[in-house]
Formats: C-alpha cells, sequence, structure tokens
C-alpha cells in the first residue's frame, strides 16, 4: 500500500500524463470547476488509486456477510453496503430496513437487482438471502406499497413542505431580548448621553468626513488592494455612495470567495466581480491599497 501511494504521490507531483490525457489545471473554487478524470493526468491517478482495492473489497468479510446497496421507491438517498447476513430471511431483512427507510415491514416490497437489468421479486418472506442467490455488491429495492406513507411525495426530504414559524414585524419589536431592542436600547442610551453633555456644555467635535472625490484620489478603482480584517485580497471595483448607508464605501471584487455579495446591495447592482461571495463594501479605513497579487493557493511558504 505505501508503494502505491509514493507511486502515485510521484505522479502527481511530477506533472505527468497519462497516455491520451492532457494536464489540465483547476479554473475556479467550486466542485464544477475541477477538471473530470478524462481531462487530467492527476484526476487518473486518484481514480486509480481509489478504485485499487474493489477487485478484493469484500475478501476480509466473513463467509456469510453480504454488503449490499439499498433504494427506496419514495426516498431519493440510498444506503451503500449496509451489512447483512445470508442466513437472513425477507422477513427479517424488511425488519432491519425499517430502521433506514422507516417503511414498516408489512408495507415493503423488496426487489434484488443482481445486474444487467435483471430483477428478482423477493415474494416469500420464509426464503433466507441465501436461497435468493443474493450476492455482494447487489441492491436491494423498497417498495413502499402504503399509498398514506409518511415518505411519498418528498415527506422525508423535501423540507420546502416543513411549516416555517414566521412572526409579525410588529409582534418582534414588542419584545424585550431581541436583538432589535438591545440596539435600539444601546441606541437611545448614546442620545441621551449625547444630549447630556451637550446640555453641560460639553464641546462634541463631529469627526471630519471625506467626500467621494477625496477618497478616489488616494483609493482609485482598478487597484490591487487588500482588505481587513482577514488578509482578502483584491481589485478595486467601486468608489462612492451607497443606497441606505452613511459615508463612502469602497467596492471590492476579492480574488477569493471570501465576501458577502455579488457587487449589488438591497436589489442595487453596484460593481461586477467574479459571481456570488467575491464582493464586498467596506469603509476606506480597511481597505490598503498597494502591491498585492493574487495569492496562489498551492504555493509553499517554503519556496521563492
Amino acid at each position: 500500500q505505501s508503494a502505491q501511494d509514493a507511486a502515485v504521490q510521484a505522479q502527481i507531483s511530477s506533472g505527468s500524463s497519462t497516455p491520451g490525457i492532457p494536464r489540465a489545471k483547476m479554473i475556479g473554487t467550486q466542485a464544477q470547476d475541477w477538471p473530470t478524470v478524462h481531462q487530467s493526468a492527476e484526476m487518473q491517478a486518484l481514480r486509480d488509486y481509489v478504485t485499487a482495492a474493489d477487485g478484493y473489497r469484500y475478501a476480509n468479510q466473513a463467509a456469510s456477510t453480504l454488503r449490499l446497496d439499498v433504494t427506496h421507491s419514495n426516498l431519493i438517498q440510498r444506503w451503500h453496503d449496509l451489512v447483512f447476513d445470508s442466513s437472513m430471511t425477507v422477513g427479517r431483512v424488511k425488519e432491519k430496513l425499517y430502521f433506514h427507510g422507516g417503511t414498516p415491514a408489512e408495507h415493503q416490497e423488496l426487489y434484488l437487482r443482481r445486474g444487467g437489468g435483471d430483477t428478482l421479486f423477493l415474494w416469500d418472506e420464509k426464503k433466507t438471502l441465501a436461497d435468493y442467490g443474493v450476492k455482494n455488491g447487489m441492491e436491494l429495492h423498497i417498495k413502499d406499497t402504503n399509498p398514506y406513507s409518511l415518505s411519498a411525495n418528498g415527506g422525508l426530504e423535501d423540507v420546502s413542505q416543513v411549516q416555517k414559524y414566521v412572526m409579525a414585524d410588529e409582534e418582534y419589536d414588542k419584545l424585550e431580548n431581541s436583538v432589535r431592542a438591545v440596539k435600539r436600547r444601546e441606541k437611545e442610551k448614546a442620545a441621551a448621553e449625547r444630549a447630556a453633555r451637550i446640555a453641560a456644555g460639553d464641546v462634541i467635535e463631529e469627526e471630519p468626513s471625506e467626500s467621494i472625490e477625496e477618497v478616489s484620489a488616494r483609493i482609485t478603482v482598478g487597484s490591487r488592494c487588500q482588505v481587513h480584517p482577514g488578509g482578502r485580497r483584491g481589485e478595486v471595483a467601486f468608489v462612492g455612495s451607497v443606497r441606505g448607508a452613511k459615508g463612502v464605501w469602497i467596492g471590492v471584487g476579492l480574488d477569493e470567495p471570501q465576501g458577502n455579495n455579488d457587487g449589488s446591495k438591497a436589489g442595487e447592482h453596484y460593481f461586477d466581480c467574479k459571481g456570488e461571495k467575491y464582493g464586498c463594501f467596506v469603509r476606506p479605513d480597511n481597505v490598503e491599497v498597494g502591491d498585492f497579487p493574487e495569492l496562489d493557493p498551492f504555493a509553499s511558504d517554503e519556496e521563492f
């Protein structure tokens, strides 16, 4: 096993190509952006590694042990390699499957899918799996015959059917321990303290605010930048005001999906970026413009 691991690692590290399979690069960060096994030598090597033991995967189990896949007529999910014994009767198998699919034994019809479109109805509950010639890797299919089954029509998987509790905005305002109530009290407290200071004759200096022109002069659109906190890198894509927020905001198109929008805010689009989670709006003080090239996620800190 260690020799096989070393061979796979050597092939991946060297970038050598399998005949007929070109070396391919990942073009994004999502699963669909990865090259397929037919496009990449690395993926072919990984596939060979994962499937290397398929030929003897049942070699170290007891002679009477069976590992079967199980599917259900009402469910999208399937169960892989459930363990049975060849001496189990069909009736006992149904009792076990009740705890997986939720269908009572009396409402189950079991079908053995042996491959190649060959399906056998396991009608006799007193016969064993061995009597029906069940082998490792075959599939048991559960047909739920109860028209009122809880699992029918997505009853156990479709969360859109679950009634959500929605509180009216007026009712939420009445709560005293909500986030909104806490923020409201803090705002009222700050306003009262400010009024008291003014009444006492204190001079309250207002923080000077920069204009859009002043900010644009030092943070120009198209500049490479680093956003704090987090050291997120990207490119300045917008400098200006945002509806519903005070002051000047910087819109940054990030290199990695570390933001919270796609350049839009409250239904209004301000700048273009790579996609969802690649955009963010930050205050000018949190943007550092400079030589911040895009980072290579696979680069080593020990290499130059």
